[in-house]
């Protein structure tokens, strides 16, 4: 029986998409798009197209709620009131808002209900960041000099109207980590989600909708590149923050000059796991490594380390342990809790990580198994065995190039200084990871990985932990205090107690 997505939509009661605008859902022009779907290329349901109109109609709304209504210059006790029973909310519709994400995007039901990219983490998140409200507090300075009785003290004040655009790999917990601390400091939203994954934020937006947030705080525009474009270079937006590829992130930064935007930025990946001969278990290593490209989301995850740099003395243990754990991945039928991987995206990114494998080989480095593509009832979906390139060079294409998607290349070293360097000539610098029994050489090499986050002997995400990049990765912080200093900002006020 061919797999089909669609009694799954049905069943959901999905609808087209609208906009979201000064608090009521509303079309603006007939433009519309169909989202399809990775597993199927089935089409699920057409959103509107917002346009530069829809993105003038809600970036107003967001300005007016800021400049003139309540929100920004609201008690803390209210505005956290008012954000609590968003938290329930969520917490109450995760196993629909799951569904809804796996509709999507295809990513397993097993991890769109329990990983980190699920609706209950996105509840945490806005139980995290609801929780700072009362607690965003300035500083008082002793006095310099006794010249003058003047003393300084600082604020934490609202931005102002935020341009939020999320990825399709991630919808649920992006959208959380860019909404929630936005509006908990008192900022306006225009969110934009990619026009591959528009439902579950649908789900998102409908609950916000219904809550008791003042008209224009939030807004929700859907549409492609020309939407986005309207939106991160709006002259009404103060601050973009944007999840997806280096390219786009470099044009948004390139023109964000125009009115000074702030900008938060987390980009692209090529990142490294050194693996060292006195890990506790080479097993473990190569299992963790290899199933974060083979399984969950297949490689399309920015943070994951595409690159294991493995020492030479445990490369032949560490490749067979990774060719063990592909057994364990399960295509098919997203909706069925044993299918472990996600397809491709799209069509066009089938074919570009299929060009990356084809690289490789003329690069002469050697697949050891996968790169080609399941047949049967699989054919019509967009998916791709896992591949495994062993004798690979740090200066081919394949180790440098973001490819997103379920390749993974082994790099032999000889040497910690050697696995360092190696590590660090990235034009990227998101994330890592080390495994080792060694906790002093733990700390001296994740010291020297020029990288934004390092995780030794396991690697996760939480919402009270800052996570960003460096270099080609972006600049900004989500997670933590980290993210409510990037969603205020600072005033100095200065008393003259002789006046």
């Amino acid at each position: 029986m061919a797999i089909t997505v669609l009694p799954v939509r049905d069943r959901l009661g999905v609808r087209p998409g609208r906009l979201f605008i000064n608090g009521a859902w509303t079309d603006i022009g007939d433009a519309r798009y169909d989202q399809i779907h990775p597993s199927t290329n089935e089409i699920v349901t057409d959103f509107a197209e917002a346009g530069k109109a829809g993105v003038d109609a809600a970036v107003a709304a967001a300005r007016r709620a800021f400049d003139d209504g309540p929100w920004s210059r609201m008690a803390a006790r209210e505005r956290k009131r008012i954000l609590q029973p968003i938290v329930e909310a969520i917490y109450a519709a995760q196993e629909e808002i799951a569904h809804l994400q796996t509709l999507d995007n295809g990513i397993p039901i097993s991890f769109s209900v329990g990983s980190r990219v699920s609706g209950r983490v996105a509840g945490d998140i806005f139980d995290h960041y609801a929780g700072w409200i009362d607690k965003v507090t300035g500083e008082t300075f002793p006095q310099y000099t006794d010249t003058t009785n003047l003393h300084y003290m600082t604020f934490r004040e609202p931005v102002g109207v935020v341009a939020a655009i999320t990825p399709w790999n991630g919808p649920v917990m992006t959208f959380a980590m860019k909404v929630a601390p936005a509006l908990a400091c008192g900022n306006s939203v225009v969110l934009k989600p990619s026009e591959l994954a528009g439902l579950a934020i649908q789900k998102l937006a409908d609950i916000l909708a219904q809550s008791e947030l003042p008209p224009g705080v939030f807004n929700l525009v859907t549409g492609g590149p020309v939407t986005g474009e309207a939106l991160s270079t709006h002259p009404g937006v103060d601050k973009v923050s944007f999840t997806g590829s280096p390219m786009v992130g470099e044009k948004i930064m390139s023109t964000a000059g125009g009115n000074m935007k702030r900008l938060t930025l987390e980009l692209g990946g090529k990142s490294a796991a050194l693996v060292f001969p006195d890990t506790r278990d080479v097993r473990t290593a190569a299992r963790n490594l290899m199933g974060l490209c083979s399984t969950f989301l297949s490689g399309q995850v920015c943070s994951t380390p595409t690159r294991a740099l493995v020492h030479r003395s445990i490369v032949d243990e560490f490749v067979h342990h990774a060719s063990e754990q592909v057994r364990d991945v399960k295509f098919g039928d997203p909706f069925d809790p044993a299918t472990t991987s996600t397809p491709i995206i799209s069509k066009r990114q089938l074919d570009r990580v299929l060009g990356y494998i084809d690289i490789g080989r003329k690069e002469g480095a050697r697949l050891l198994f996968g790169g080609d593509r399941p047949g049967g009832e699989l054919a019509i979906g967009n998916w791709v065995n896992a591949a495994l390139f062993v004798d690979v060079d740090n200066r081919m294409r394949v180790a440098r190039e973001e490819i997103f998607g379920p390749v993974l290349c082994v790099i032999p070293f000889d040497e910690e200084a050697e696995a360092i360097r190696i590590a660090n000539d990235s034009e990227y610098g998101l994330s890592g990871g080390i495994y080792t029994a060694d906790l002093t050489r733990a700390f001296r090499v994740a010291k020297a990985m020029r990288t934004g986050s390092i995780g030794i002997n396991g690697y996760s995400v939480m919402p009270n932990s800052p996570a960003g990049g460096i270099k080609r990765s972006g600049f900004g912080r989500e997670g933590g205090w980290a993210t409510i200093e990037e969603y205020t900002e600072l005033k100095t006020v200065m008393l003259n107690l002789d006046a």
